[in-house]
Formats: C-alpha cells, sequence, structure tokens
C-alpha cells in the first residue's frame, strides 16, 4: 500500500476501484436486478390469474345461487332453447318468495352473448320482452360444447357453463338443482 503527502502534509491515499473493478460490481447489480424483477414479474402475473379465476368463480357462483334459489322453490318450470328466429335460451319459473305472507312471483333468467340475465315480475303481468334491461348476473360466459346452460327434467334443472378468467383456463360451473316446492303452496296464474 503507498500514500503520498500532500502540499499540507496529510497522508493521501493512492488505491481506489479500478475500471474493471467498477464495471464487475455493475454487472452484479444488474443481474440481481433482473432476478428481482423477474420474481416481481412473476408474483404479478400469478397474482392477476388468481384474481381473475376468483372474479370468475364469483360469477359462476351468483349465476347458480340465483338459479338455485328460484328451482328450489318453484311450484313450474318452463324452458325455451334458443333458436336461429329467438338465439336466447331461457328458463323460466313460478316461485314463492321467502317472506310472509308467502309472494308469488315469476322469475327468468336468459343466456345470449355471454351473458346471463335475469328478471322477475307478479303475475297476471309479463315479463319484459326487452332482455337488454334485465338485471345483468354473469359475464363472459361460455356453453360447454355448444350445449345448452340451462338443462331441464321433470323436477331438476342443471347448469353447465365456463365462465372467463380473463386469461388462462375458464372457471367451469356445473350444478344441479331440484324443485322442493312449498308445501300447500301453488301458483295457479302461469309465467310466460
Amino acid at each position: 500500500m503507498s500514500s503520498k503527502s500532500d502540499s499540507f502534509g496529510r497522508r493521501t491515499s493512492d488505491e481506489g476501484f479500478t475500471l474493471v473493478e467498477l464495471l464487475v460490481y455493475m454487472l452484479f447489480m444488474v443481474v440481481v436486478l433482473l432476478i428481482v424483477g423477474g420474481i416481481l414479474i412473476n408474483s404479478l402475473t400469478a397474482e392477476g390469474t388468481v384474481r381473475g379465476a376468483t372474479q370468475g368463480s364469483n360469477a359462476g357462483q351468483l349465476v347458480s345461487q340465483s338459479v338455485g334459489q328460484g328451482v328450489r322453490n318453484a311450484s313450474a318450470i318452463t324452458y325455451i332453447p334458443a333458436t336461429a328466429t329467438f338465439p336466447d335460451e331461457i328458463l323460466i319459473v313460478r316461485t314463492v318468495g321467502t317472506q310472509t305472507p308467502k309472494d308469488r312471483f315469476c322469475q327468468a333468467w336468459s343466456f345470449k352473448d355471454g351473458q346471463i340475465r335475469t328478471t322477475t315480475w307478479e303475475p297476471p303481468s309479463v315479463r319484459s320482452a326487452n332482455i337488454a334491461n334485465w338485471t345483468l348476473l354473469g359475464d363472459g360466459i361460455q356453453q360447454v360444447s355448444d350445449g345448452p346452460i340451462f338443462t331441464k327434467s321433470d323436477r331438476q334443472v342443471t347448469l353447465n357453463f365456463d365462465v372467463s378468467t380473463g386469461t388462462g383456463k375458464p372457471v367451469r360451473i356445473t350444478t344441479s338443482t331440484s324443485r322442493h316446492p312449498i308445501p300447500g303452496v301453488e301458483m295457479s296464474i302461469p309465467c310466460v
């Protein structure tokens, strides 16, 4: 280690970083920043994927809960498949609410253009023909293998659809609900 004295008699050191040492340290810092940046990008991507799957799952659960509650208390179920002239797939139930005295009403769900919408009305009035004005329950809904969203058997309705997550694999919702109308409560006015 060499040292010199300046004009005031103080000792100074000639030692410092060489250009090669500075380049090595800078290269090391670039590698560290790339590793940290990669971890950050991966965690943000994973967070986005989880958020999309959660939103898709929530949308699917909202639809299945709405249909399930309506079908469970239904005294009648009507299914109208989509056709070339009427592209909406519609499920209609006559149902009884949970209030006392029991309120009787009709409820319908429609699937078209990736959206499931719902509406309710009290007979003898009729449902709104403009489905675009119905309440939006779920968006980004896709049919499974071009099959129907709603499948009706005698006392049961099955839902089968995928919900888009934005990125990645869609969330599949498949559930069945059986009709268990409240005993002694029937509704004679049809919901058509």
